[in-house]
């Protein structure tokens, strides 16, 4: 059994933050390697410590107290990468529904909307009009799919990857490089 960690459920903080000391450099980086973002690595590793302090009472002293610390962390990590997909999702989602009157605006544009109307332009005629149902009608992909005669699933896969497209184009664009 570790004392340090007996310490700290018995209620000795500086017990606590010594073992924060010496289990946060193994614990940034595992959680490191599972993101990008060293920032967001940091925070987690900072998080899975709170976490961990707060549970002290749930912890089987029996077991190694690293593991469990890893398996909060762990947890914060799918839940970070969750989030991080859902704000993705969100964004594209955000780009596309503005895409559909933005092609055929003539009004004064920011670079992000003239570089999206570039990419639309070398959108096929099909995929735009699968956006005009989407984003200027605001069917639903079920609908979009029996009203084209594509299954769900592939409309679902190709709006997926019409958006994917569009935001690669859209930012290889606002950087100067030439777009797929």
């Amino acid at each position: 059994m570790d004392a340090l960690v007996a310490q700290a459920i018995a209620g000795d903080r500086d017990a606590f933050a010594k073992v924060v000391e010496r289990d946060s450099p193994r614990l940034r980086a595992y959680v490191a390697c599972r993101l990008r973002d060293p920032e967001a690595a940091e925070d987690l590793a900072q998080e899975a410590f709170i976490v961990a302090y707060r549970r002290l009472a749930e912890f089987d002293q029996s077991r190694d107290f690293y593991a469990w610390l890893r398996g909060i962390a762990r947890n914060l990590v799918l839940n970070e990468r969750r989030k991080l997909s859902r704000e993705a999702a969100a964004r594209e989602e955000l780009l596309a529904q503005s895409a559909g009157p933005l092609w055929e605006c003539d009004g004064p544009k920011s670079s992000i909307f003239e570089a999206l109307a570039r990419c639309m332009a070398r959108v096929s005629e099909r995929m735009r009009e699968f956006l005009k149902l989407r984003y200027d009608q605001g069917l639903e992909l079920a609908q979009i799919a029996e009203r084209t005669g594509i299954t769900a699933g592939s409309a679902r896969v190709a709006h997926v990857r019409l958006l994917r497209s569009l935001r690669e184009c859209v930012e290889q664009s606002l950087a100067g490089e030439p777009g797929p």
